[in-house]
Order: structure tokens, then sequence, then C-alpha cells
């Protein structure tokens, strides 16, 4: 057996031990032990990679299995609070541990010049290959988990509250950017057929602007609630909103326009 390939073996054999030798998490980051185990299976798959490229010296079967692995890790590292600089130095680290290894076991395997150069060229692929991989699918987990979380803080931002049987009140702080208007249909919709209420005011003395197009989504929401059955009131209709809103040359047509909050509950007797 030539010593690439009693390394590759040791390596696969030896992979659970390689990877107890390797620090994938933030230094300060706790990790439960279930956590902590599948971190350690992961850097073993990866471990177990590099083994099969070394001991088959070829690399070029493993481009699938490796792609699966990165796009895994990215996902399970952004779940897990792990840094990218700090999942990245798992490559690092691994790169490393087979050198040290490969001069722990010279005198035993009495590897050649050529079979150093070629052990180094078929490490280099499945590494490289893994940490381009795992970069694409850290940042793209990463952006999916801030769009979701945004959007939760964004649902917050839009309380539909039940005043009576019939009556809810969704008062609006803030900007109103086109996001959040489209956040605020959905929301609306959703909490009205939950609250079954018949009427909505929707509050926006604490709006300091709206533009064309957020103009447009709430033309959109009062046309939505409208088709459901809830006639909506609006209130705090700042001057410089309602010329705004005027002239866009947007209607709010088949709606209640109050002063403010106050004067809407009044005339609803509530």
């Amino acid at each position: 057996m030539k010593a690439y390939e009693q390394l590759g073996s040791y390596i696969l054999e030896k992979r659970h031990e390689l990877a107890m030798k390797l620090d994938g998490g933030s230094p300060d980051l706790l990790l439960s032990k279930n956590d902590e185990q599948k971190l350690l299976d992961l850097q073993s798959d990866l471990i177990s990679y590099i083994g099969t490229a070394i001991q088959q010296n070829d690399a070029s079967g493993l481009e699938e299995q490796v792609i699966d692995w990165a796009r895994k890790t990215g996902e399970s590292a952004v779940q897990r609070g792990i840094d990218l600089d700090d999942g990245l130095s798992i490559l690092s680290q691994l790169r490393m541990l087979i050198w040290e290894l490969m001069t722990e076991k010279q005198a035993e395997f009495n590897f050649t010049a050529e079979e150093i150069t070629e052990i180094n060229f078929n490490i280099e692929p499945v590494i490289n290959k893994a940490g381009r991989e795992f970069c694409m699918a850290y940042v793209e987990d990463y952006r999916q988990y801030m769009k979701k979380a945004q959007s939760s803080v964004m649902e917050y931002s839009v309380p539909v509250v039940g005043l009576n049987d019939h009556v809810a009140i969704l008062p609006l702080i803030g900007e109103l950017d086109d996001e959040r208007a489209k956040i605020l249909k959905e929301v609306a919709l959703h909490k009205c057929i939950e609250l079954r209420n018949s009427t909505l005011i929707l509050d926006l003395s604490g709006v300091p602007t709206v533009d064309t197009m957020v103009a447009n989504e709430l033309s959109q929401v009062i046309d939505s609630l409208k088709l459901i059955g809830v006639q909506t009131i609006l209130t705090g209709l700042r001057p410089e909103i309602a010329q705004a809103v005027v002239e866009i040359g947007i209607k709010f047509e088949g709606m209640t326009i109050r002063k403010n909050l106050k004067t809407a509950i009044e005339g609803l007797s509530i």
C-alpha cells in the first residue's frame, strides 16, 4: 500500500478523533450538547472527504458531497450564531492538522517528495471548494435569517387591537415605507379576519410623511378590507399628508375620515 493510501485510510479511521481537535465555534458561544455533536459530525464529514481524496489520490469525484456539506454547515452556523470567520477557521485548522499528521506519520509511512505533492494537490481542491461554498451558503442563509427577523419586527410595528366585538384600531407610528406598508396590508387583513370586526380605525397621527407608493398601498389596504366587509375609518391625517395625497391624485373612496382618534371613537358610540 502506498504512503498516501495509508494516510488516507488512517484519516478515515480516525476522523472522529481528528474532528474533536478542531474548534469550530465562536469563543464566547455556548452550544448545547446536541449542537456540539452536530457540529462535530459536520467536521467529521469534511475530514472523511479529505481522507477519501488522499486515499484515492483523486478529489474530482467529491465535488457534490463537498457542496452539500458546505450548504448544511453554512445553514447550521447561521442558526447557531457562529460567525463567518469562526466557521472558516475550521478549514485553516484542518489544513494545519493534516500537515501535522503527515509530520507525525513520516517515519511510519515514509512519504516521498512526490507523494507529499500529490497529497497536497488532492487536499487543496476539497478545502478551497468547501471554503467558497460555505461562504456563499452562509451569506445567503444569513440574508434570509435577517429578512425573517426584519419581517417579524415589522409585524410587531403594525398592531391591530380590538376595542370591542365590532371595532378594532390600528395606530401607526414612525416612518411608513413601502415594505412596512405591504406588511400593513397583510397583517390588517389577517387580524381583521381573526377578530371578526366590521370596522377598523386606521390612525396616522404618528406618521410624519407618506409618499406616492405608500399612499397607493394604503388605498389597496382600504380596498382589500372593503372586500371582506370591513369599513375603514382614517384618522390623524396631517395637513401635509392630506395635501400630498390630493396632489398625487389618490382618492380614498368609500371611507370615513375623522380629525382624530377621539372623534372617531365618539362617533362610533364606543
